[in-house]
């Protein structure tokens, strides 16, 4: 049966240029969506295709979560590249199993669909799994995670998508085995060294991540899409096209605005939104904690009957002279903000810790009814814990606390909390915890002590706090 016409053409542009074969391929995967085709699209496919036509061999491209690139690099590049040669040799490495496995289900969607199959009957495939698809070319798509096994295969093109998570990226020992696969695993497995594809494309989430591993060696061309400009720009499209990007544009206005891109990064902290959205992540040795954070107040909080005392113990392994010290804080939070009212440390055994403690539940139970304690359950914090859980001498909430990330992804976890201001009760007179208090935090996480960071960072993870910190008073039982 001859095709119309405008149908012929249109099947034309879809086998031939992948800008077609994109938009037809997202509308067979996502049926029930609509494609908001941006001008970055047209961007990444313009790198895309100086790559595979062998005029920038290796690239990398930068840009925010939800952009897309996922679809456009693992899944779309890939079914597009066989169609064209089915004896091509692809590797397509994410992060982990599961994500390898979720974007090759989609490859095995778009590849094994009736209308690619009569577009290009000249693709026979022979294996078709989530982690391995081949033609009876001698051409494949391998999907693997970063560590993979891949021996006694060889690749014409790697695609790296997002090779690292957000919670591995600030482990100096996970990042560096990144690395280090893909210099003495990956690398090898190119078939030809100087003309085979390398693609990288991923969310920055560290200064020292993949992407500043490769763009040191300067060989790779980058491409980089901030979530808001921070300069103007002229950015080739192909065809002869450019784009005029000013600075202060939003990437892609129409799902997420510049409104919507400040709540996020009011959301999630500076710190991540600078490198997951803005792809120019913060250096590691420098400071987390900004100075303006904390707020000096000369007067106690308003003990208002919304209000609560918490008191946080980040509790020590050891009382040694070398061993960390236990830290508690004291905090009350209201209306959405919280202000420290006292801090302290010490190297303190279990009977003199708990009675610091019971003084505290005291004195403050004596100021107003409210008490929360919170106690890392480590150390003389487990012998504490089960203490008051059992022999509770006033009435109070005790809630545990184990910590199951790394002190600087705690900290990231809550730094908006920061942002949003702590406020410090600085009485003339009663000031002398404050300033060792703030300097602790202005020299994490490179300073010689860190429990006091902890054991404020601890609070703001506490759910009772987060309750007290996101919405009004509820009724919540006491012990």
């Amino acid at each position: 049966m001859k095709l119309n016409p405008v149908k012929e053409a249109y099947l034309a542009a879809v086998s031939s240029d992948f800008r077609a074969f994109m938009k037809h391929a997202f509308s067979h995967l996502y049926p029930n969506k609509e494609l908001q085709w941006s001008w970055h699209f047209d961007a990444m496919a313009h790198a895309l295709e100086e790559n595979f036509a062998g005029r920038s061999t290796r690239i990398i491209i930068n840009i925010p979560p939800r952009s897309m690139k996922s679809f456009t690099v693992s899944v779309a590049l890939p079914a597009f590249l066989l169609a064209r040669d089915p004896t091509l040799k692809i590797f397509c490495v994410s992060y982990s199993d599961e994500m390898a496995r979720t974007l090759g289900r989609d490859f095995n969607r778009l590849v094994g669909s009736d209308w690619y199959r009569k577009l290009f009957p000249h693709v026979k495939l022979t294996k078709m799994t989530e982690d391995n698809v081949a033609t009876i070319q001698g051409g494949y798509r391998a999907a693997l995670p970063v560590h993979g096994s891949i021996t006694g295969r060889g690749a014409d093109l790697v695609i790296i998508d997002d090779p690292i998570n957000a919670e591995d990226v600030k482990s100096d020992k996970r990042r560096v085995a990144v690395n280090e696969w893909y210099q003495g695993t990956l690398l090898s497995r190119l078939d030809d060294k100087q003309r085979s594809g390398l693609i990288l494309v991923m969310q920055r989430l560290h200064a020292n991540d993949l992407t500043a591993f490769l763009e040191a060696s300067g060989d790779f061309r980058k491409l980089s899409f901030p979530a808001i400009a921070v300069r103007t720009e002229e950015i080739e499209l192909g065809h002869g096209l450019t784009h005029l990007r000013q600075a202060g544009d939003a990437l892609q206005p129409a799902y997420e605005s510049l409104e919507t891109l400040e709540k996020l990064r009011a959301d999630i902290g500076s710190y991540n939104f600078a490198a997951q959205y803005q792809q120019s992540p913060k250096t590691p040795d420098g400071q987390i904690f900004a100075r303006k954070y904390f707020e000096l107040i000369e007067q106690r909080p308003p003990l208002e009957e919304e209000g609560e005392f918490f008191i946080s113990i980040d509790s020590a392994l050891s009382t040694s002279s070398t061993a960390d010290y236990t830290a508690i804080t004291v905090a009350w939070v209201n209306q959405g903000r919280l202000w420290v009212v006292k801090a302290e440390r010490g190297r303190w055994d279990y009977e003199r810790l708990k009675a610091k403690t019971l003084d505290w539940i005291k004195r403050l139970r004596r100021g107003f009814g409210h008490v929360t304690v919170i106690v890392e359950t480590q150390g003389s914090g487990v012998s504490l814990f089960q203490y008051l859980q059992n022999n509770p001498h006033e009435s109070f909430r005790l809630e545990p606390y184990r910590p199951r990330q790394s002190k600087l992804n705690r900290a990231l976890t809550v730094l908006p909390n920061f942002e949003a201001g702590v406020r410090i009760l600085n009485l003339p007179g009663n000031d002398a915890w404050v300033a060792p208090f703030i300097n602790e935090f202005m020299s994490f996480p490179n300073g010689a002590n860190d429990d006091q960071v902890d054991s404020l960072v601890q609070l703001f993870l506490s759910n009772v706090v987060r309750c007290r910190l996101e919405k009004p008073k509820t009724n919540l039982e006491f012990v």
